[in-house]
């Protein structure tokens, strides 16, 4: 594909992206980045957005093929090497909520992903903004960037009955606690350590 082709395709892509109002963003790192398989990190992605698709929509509506909204995008770092994702999505949810559910689903997704605290999921600043930031290595590994077997689009949005969303979030809250209560504890036991340490070396 030559450069004005490769142009046109950024610009449609982008133009696509900018026009829906994605409310959250995301960035899914692994433990090692360089290390990791594509086929194992995009497993492991799928079982990641799969998770939130049921806590956030219910069994039965996945089943039936209903998803949250989102786009997924595979990155590779400066190096090229260094595999990691981005996302945008549309919730049907609160989006703050959400951004802390996703973070601590992303790390009980596997041994393979970061931690809680080391997880960047937030509101969207612009949709342009975040969709931009999405497409940012398409001149370097092109069409490719789209991670479509992790990507759902929809032109419509599934009824989901308030008591059972209430059951889902209620009982993904109460896990969510002891995950941040386990980020939380590693932090103070790595700040321990860089005392100890700080303090060993000086004597």
């Amino acid at each position: 594909m030559n450069y004005v082709e490769l142009n046109k395709q950024h610009d449609e892509l982008a133009g696509w992206l900018a026009a829906t109002e994605w409310t959250v963003f995301g960035t899914l790192k692994f433990t090692d980045g360089h290390s990791i398989s594509e086929h194992k990190a995009e497993a492991i992605v799928r079982k990641f957005f799969n998770s939130l698709d049921r806590a956030y929509l219910g069994r039965n509506l996945v089943d039936a093929g209903h998803r949250i909204e989102r786009v997924v995008f595979k990155q590779v770092g400066s190096s090229g090497s260094n595999l990691h994702y981005h996302f945008v999505a549309q919730p049907c949810a609160n989006a703050e909520q959400f951004c802390e559910a996703a973070k601590c689903k992303w790390d009980k997704a596997s041994s393979f992903t970061m931690g809680y605290e080391h997880t960047i999921i937030e509101r969207a600043r612009s949709a342009a903004n975040t969709s931009g930031y999405g497409l940012h290595e398409f001149w370097k590994i092109g069409s490719d960037t789209l991670c479509l077997q992790a990507t759902y689009m929809s032109q419509c949005h599934p009824k989901i009955k308030p008591i059972q969303k209430l059951r889902c979030l209620l009982k993904m809250q109460a896990q969510n606690e002891c995950i941040k209560e386990s980020a939380l504890l590693r932090v103070a036991i790595a700040e321990r350590r860089k005392k100890i340490a700080a303090q060993t070396a000086t004597y």
